[in-house]
Protein backbone atom coordinates (compact mmCIF):
# COMPACT_ATOMS: atom_id res chain seq x y z
CA UNK A 1 0.00 0.00 0.00
CA UNK A 2 2.70 2.33 1.08
CA UNK A 3 4.46 1.71 -2.28
CA UNK A 4 1.18 2.14 -4.26
CA UNK A 5 0.61 5.69 -2.29
CA UNK A 6 4.40 6.73 -3.76
CA UNK A 7 4.16 5.73 -7.06
CA UNK A 8 0.77 8.22 -6.75
CA UNK A 9 2.65 10.60 -5.31
CA UNK A 10 4.84 10.73 -7.99
CA UNK A 11 2.61 10.25 -10.93
CA UNK A 12 0.66 13.39 -9.56
CA UNK A 13 3.94 15.51 -9.20
CA UNK A 14 5.06 14.44 -12.69
CA UNK A 15 1.89 15.59 -13.96
CA UNK A 16 1.71 18.89 -11.90
CA UNK A 17 5.67 19.54 -13.52
CA UNK A 18 4.27 18.73 -17.14
CA UNK A 19 1.51 20.99 -16.62
CA UNK A 20 3.80 24.13 -14.80
CA UNK A 21 5.73 23.58 -17.70
CA UNK A 22 3.24 23.62 -20.89
CA UNK A 23 2.22 26.74 -18.84
CA UNK A 24 5.50 28.63 -18.78
CA UNK A 25 5.46 27.43 -22.51
CA UNK A 26 2.73 29.55 -23.36
CA UNK A 27 3.55 32.67 -21.19
CA UNK A 28 7.45 32.90 -23.06
CA UNK A 29 5.55 32.14 -26.35
CA UNK A 30 3.80 35.26 -26.05
CA UNK A 31 6.82 37.00 -26.82
CA UNK A 32 7.44 35.02 -30.41
CA UNK A 33 5.29 36.54 -33.31
CA UNK A 34 4.36 33.42 -35.38
CA UNK A 35 2.89 29.66 -34.29
CA UNK A 36 6.33 28.14 -36.03
CA UNK A 37 8.12 30.22 -33.74
CA UNK A 38 6.57 29.21 -30.87
CA UNK A 39 6.69 25.61 -31.71
CA UNK A 40 9.96 26.30 -31.87
CA UNK A 41 11.00 27.77 -28.97
CA UNK A 42 9.17 24.66 -27.03
CA UNK A 43 11.62 22.50 -28.59
CA UNK A 44 14.27 24.77 -27.48
CA UNK A 45 13.11 24.46 -24.51
CA UNK A 46 12.58 20.86 -24.11
CA UNK A 47 16.21 20.57 -25.31
CA UNK A 48 17.55 22.61 -22.73
CA UNK A 49 16.04 20.47 -20.05
CA UNK A 50 16.66 16.91 -21.66
CA UNK A 51 19.96 14.78 -21.16
CA UNK A 52 21.72 15.60 -24.02
CA UNK A 53 25.28 16.33 -23.32
CA UNK A 54 25.78 19.01 -25.73
CA UNK A 55 22.64 21.71 -26.31
CA UNK A 56 23.92 22.26 -29.87
CA UNK A 57 21.54 23.34 -32.72
CA UNK A 58 22.17 19.72 -34.25
CA UNK A 59 21.88 17.84 -31.10
CA UNK A 60 18.41 19.56 -29.61
CA UNK A 61 17.16 18.77 -33.24
CA UNK A 62 17.22 15.93 -33.18
CA UNK A 63 15.96 15.35 -30.07
CA UNK A 64 12.74 17.16 -31.28
CA UNK A 65 12.55 14.80 -34.05
CA UNK A 66 13.81 17.40 -36.65
CA UNK A 67 16.19 16.12 -39.77
CA UNK A 68 17.84 19.33 -39.46
CA UNK A 69 18.88 22.58 -37.28
CA UNK A 70 17.64 25.22 -39.35
CA UNK A 71 14.78 25.96 -37.38
CA UNK A 72 17.03 25.78 -33.77
CA UNK A 73 19.40 27.88 -35.67
CA UNK A 74 16.88 30.62 -36.96
CA UNK A 75 15.32 31.00 -33.45
CA UNK A 76 18.43 32.43 -31.83
CA UNK A 77 20.13 33.58 -35.32
CA UNK A 78 17.79 35.27 -38.66
CA UNK A 79 14.05 35.15 -36.40
CA UNK A 80 12.95 38.61 -35.18
CA UNK A 81 11.68 38.95 -31.61
CA UNK A 82 11.96 41.29 -28.61
CA UNK A 83 15.04 38.89 -26.37
CA UNK A 84 14.73 41.82 -23.67
CA UNK A 85 10.70 41.15 -23.75
CA UNK A 86 11.37 37.39 -22.78
CA UNK A 87 13.66 38.49 -20.14
CA UNK A 88 10.88 40.48 -18.42
CA UNK A 89 8.85 37.64 -18.67
CA UNK A 90 11.09 35.50 -17.18
CA UNK A 91 11.55 37.83 -14.12
CA UNK A 92 8.10 37.99 -13.89
CA UNK A 93 7.69 34.37 -12.98
CA UNK A 94 10.64 33.54 -11.24
CA UNK A 95 9.13 36.61 -9.02
CA UNK A 96 6.14 35.24 -8.95
CA UNK A 97 7.29 31.79 -7.80
CA UNK A 98 10.13 32.45 -5.92
CA UNK A 99 8.58 35.95 -4.47
CA UNK A 100 10.19 36.55 -0.62
CA UNK A 101 10.28 39.58 1.20
CA UNK A 102 14.12 38.34 1.72
CA UNK A 103 15.43 38.07 -1.62
CA UNK A 104 18.83 39.49 -3.03
CA UNK A 105 19.64 40.37 -6.59
CA UNK A 106 23.40 38.65 -6.68
CA UNK A 107 25.31 40.23 -9.74
CA UNK A 108 28.95 38.63 -11.16
CA UNK A 109 30.47 38.24 -14.33
CA UNK A 110 31.48 34.92 -16.51
CA UNK A 111 33.58 34.04 -19.49
CA UNK A 112 33.33 31.74 -22.55
CA UNK A 113 36.25 30.88 -24.14
CA UNK A 114 35.85 31.29 -27.74
CA UNK A 115 38.85 30.33 -30.95
CA UNK A 116 37.46 32.81 -32.81
CA UNK A 117 37.29 37.00 -33.92
CA UNK A 118 33.50 37.34 -34.84
CA UNK A 119 31.35 36.27 -31.98
CA UNK A 120 30.38 40.09 -30.51
CA UNK A 121 32.63 41.01 -27.82
CA UNK A 122 34.86 38.46 -28.02
CA UNK A 123 38.93 39.63 -26.77
CA UNK A 124 42.08 38.45 -25.07
CA UNK A 125 40.94 39.07 -21.47
CA UNK A 126 40.68 37.65 -18.33
CA UNK A 127 37.79 34.87 -17.79
CA UNK A 128 36.80 33.27 -14.43
CA UNK A 129 35.71 30.68 -15.89
CA UNK A 130 39.02 29.33 -17.57
CA UNK A 131 40.66 31.15 -14.94
CA UNK A 132 43.54 33.40 -16.98
CA UNK A 133 43.69 35.48 -19.58
CA UNK A 134 41.89 34.05 -22.95
CA UNK A 135 39.92 34.74 -26.09
CA UNK A 136 36.58 35.02 -24.50
CA UNK A 137 33.36 36.37 -24.18
CA UNK A 138 32.01 37.89 -20.89
CA UNK A 139 28.54 38.72 -19.41
CA UNK A 140 27.48 40.28 -16.87
CA UNK A 141 24.35 38.19 -15.13
CA UNK A 142 22.04 39.24 -12.58
CA UNK A 143 20.38 35.83 -10.22
CA UNK A 144 17.71 36.46 -8.06
CA UNK A 145 17.54 34.06 -4.94
CA UNK A 146 15.42 33.19 -2.20
CA UNK A 147 14.75 30.34 0.47
CA UNK A 148 12.82 29.40 -2.22
CA UNK A 149 15.35 28.70 -5.31
CA UNK A 150 17.34 30.80 -7.45
CA UNK A 151 17.51 31.67 -11.01
CA UNK A 152 18.98 34.23 -13.49
CA UNK A 153 16.75 37.33 -14.57
CA UNK A 154 19.01 38.91 -16.35
CA UNK A 155 22.14 39.23 -18.67
CA UNK A 156 24.48 41.56 -20.42
CA UNK A 157 27.08 41.01 -22.89
CA UNK A 158 30.40 42.98 -21.99
CA UNK A 159 32.10 44.89 -25.10
CA UNK A 160 35.32 45.97 -24.80
CA UNK A 161 36.43 49.22 -25.70
CA UNK A 162 38.32 47.81 -28.78
CA UNK A 163 34.68 46.97 -30.33
CA UNK A 164 32.56 50.56 -29.23
CA UNK A 165 35.68 52.00 -30.83
CA UNK A 166 35.23 49.89 -34.18
CA UNK A 167 31.95 50.23 -35.72
CA UNK A 168 32.16 48.60 -38.79
CA UNK A 169 32.92 45.44 -36.51
CA UNK A 170 30.40 46.08 -34.52
CA UNK A 171 28.22 46.54 -37.92
CA UNK A 172 29.43 43.10 -38.91
CA UNK A 173 28.19 41.01 -35.69
CA UNK A 174 24.61 42.93 -35.46
CA UNK A 175 25.64 44.92 -32.92
CA UNK A 176 23.28 48.01 -33.31
CA UNK A 177 24.89 51.64 -33.14
CA UNK A 178 23.46 52.92 -29.89
CA UNK A 179 25.41 50.31 -27.62
CA UNK A 180 28.41 52.23 -26.41
CA UNK A 181 31.12 51.17 -24.17
CA UNK A 182 30.37 50.74 -20.55
CA UNK A 183 31.65 48.92 -17.49
CA UNK A 184 30.96 45.72 -15.59
CA UNK A 185 29.72 47.49 -12.71
CA UNK A 186 27.34 50.08 -14.49
CA UNK A 187 26.10 47.17 -16.64
CA UNK A 188 25.22 45.61 -13.62
CA UNK A 189 23.55 49.11 -11.88
CA UNK A 190 21.74 49.00 -15.42
CA UNK A 191 20.83 45.56 -14.94
CA UNK A 192 19.36 45.91 -11.26
CA UNK A 193 17.52 49.16 -12.41
CA UNK A 194 15.96 47.05 -14.75
CA UNK A 195 14.28 44.46 -12.73
CA UNK A 196 11.25 45.84 -11.40
CA UNK A 197 10.17 42.88 -9.29
CA UNK A 198 6.77 43.27 -7.94
CA UNK A 199 8.40 42.02 -4.06
CA UNK A 200 10.74 43.84 -2.24
CA UNK A 201 14.40 42.50 -2.71
CA UNK A 202 17.74 43.55 -0.92
CA UNK A 203 20.68 43.48 -3.28
CA UNK A 204 23.84 41.60 -2.32
CA UNK A 205 26.99 43.60 -2.32
CA UNK A 206 27.18 43.52 -6.33
CA UNK A 207 30.00 45.87 -6.06
CA UNK A 208 32.33 42.81 -3.79
CA UNK A 209 31.55 40.77 -6.88
CA UNK A 210 33.09 43.34 -9.85
CA UNK A 211 35.85 45.02 -8.02
CA UNK A 212 38.63 45.70 -9.83
CA UNK A 213 37.43 44.64 -13.22
CA UNK A 214 36.47 46.98 -15.88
Amino acid sequence: MEGAMSAASWWGSLLAWEQELAALKARVGRVLPRRELRETGADFLDGLLSGIERKTGWLMAEQSGAERPYRMQSLLGRSHWDADRLRDEVRDYVVEALGDEDGVLIVDETGFVKKGDRSAGVARQYSGTAGRIENSQIGVFLAYASRYGQALVDRRLYLPESWTKDRARCAKASIPETVEFATKPKMARHGRGCARCRRPMRLRSWRRCLRGRQ
